[in-house]
């Protein structure tokens, strides 16, 4: 793959996995990035490894900082 994906996101949940001691992160996208999400998809199909370069959001985003997002997991465990 020759190109880049680009998208914005928050950083959903960092875990580190008990069995191999590897670190999984989970990535919320907002629900426009379809694209994106099928490029990510492929990505795993084919088993290709990325490198990744993160830089936060700028104030001029969509999305201030501080934003929660809609649903939590904690939220849905007490219901």
């Amino acid at each position: 793959m020759d190109y880049g994906i680009e998208f914005d996101a928050e950083v959903y949940s960092v875990r580190t996995i008990a069995t191999d001691h590897s670190i999984r992160v989970t990535l919320s996208l907002p629900e426009t990035a379809i694209p994106e999400m099928a490029m990510l998809a492929e990505c795993q199909r084919q088993g290709i490894y990325l490198h990744l370069i993160a830089k936060e959001y700028q104030e001029n985003n969509n999305v201030s900082k501080g934003t929660k997002r809609k649903s939590s997991r904690k939220a849905k465990a007490q219901d």
